[in-house]
């Protein structure tokens, strides 16, 4: 059990602000931390719901406050994923063969490719929060909650996601900030980090359609995880710690959006 608790304050200290105070940690907890990645995304997403409900509740209009939870989003990462989408980006968009794509993504300066993909990375998980909290606001007491629900239950999936991303993949590096994870999480690993999804799948089960609507929410969640598995194995050779962050920031966007389609 003290190993699992070290395991997931290493996940929350990675991947989110918390101040998590931890001793020397060993590659194996390491690697086991990524077991909890939907753990920190719930904290993010439990988060980000609390304080779109406290902003509607103080009369803010639905755009506004999704600028605002995009930014504590961002602020709660430390920009960590946000930072993969720009070198992934950059990396794909400027290279032609996979040495000279990871050369660029190694790069500290950003391209042109990587302000953009942040651009339209941020404007629709914009747009989408905002539809989400236009439902919320407006419609009936069941619906605001299944909205505030699912903007916490997307962070999580798409955490989630990365776990998958990372297990049986390739780290194309010797060394680097996703070398602890990459080809080292285990079925295990995934089968604990699902735990953490499943009372909101279970919830949704009870309810007519529910299922199907979450189960398709969470589905296009995984889309940006699939898709760069068999991408970044091509062209850059394996998935580095910014594949993981830019599938996270895939996944959220997409993930918000498909909330608009199916909620």
């Amino acid at each position: 059990m003290n190993t699992m608790l070290r395991a997931a304050a290493v996940a929350l200290s990675f991947l989110t602000i918390i101040p998590v105070k931890i001793a020397e940690v060993s590659p194996e907890t390491l690697a086991r931390s990524g077991a909890f990645f939907p753990l920190a995304g719930w904290v993010i997403g439990i988060a980000l719901a609390g304080l779109a409900k406290l902003l509607l509740a103080a009369g803010l209009p639905p755009l506004p406050a999704a600028v605002l939870l995009v930014a504590c989003s961002a602020w709660l990462t430390r920009g960590l994923h946000l930072d993969g989408v720009a070198d992934l980006l950059d990396g794909m968009g400027g290279g032609h063969e996979p040495r000279r794509r990871l050369a660029i993504m190694k790069d500290s300066a950003t391209g042109a490719f990587g302000v953009i993909g942040i651009g339209i990375v941020l404007l629709l998980k914009t747009a989408a929060l905002s539809s989400v909290l236009s439902m919320a606001q407006a419609g009936p007491e069941p619906v605001a909650l299944a909205a505030f629900t699912a903007l916490a239950f997307v962070p999580a999936a798409a955490r989630w996601a990365m776990t998958t991303l990372a297990w049986k993949s390739r780290y194309p590096r010797e060394s680097g900030t996703g070398h602890p994870f990459v080809g080292k999480i285990t079925g295990r690993d995934l089968g604990v980090g699902l735990l953490f999804l499943l009372p909101v799948l279970w919830a949704a089960a009870l309810y007519s359609g529910g299922l199907v609507r979450i189960g398709a929410v969470f589905y296009i969640t995984m889309v940006p995880s699939l898709w760069l598995r068999y991408r970044a194995h091509e062209l850059l050779g394996g998935v580095t710690g910014d594949v993981l962050g830019a599938s996270c920031e895939f996944g959220e966007a997409l993930g918000w959006l498909a909330v608009t389609l199916f909620l």
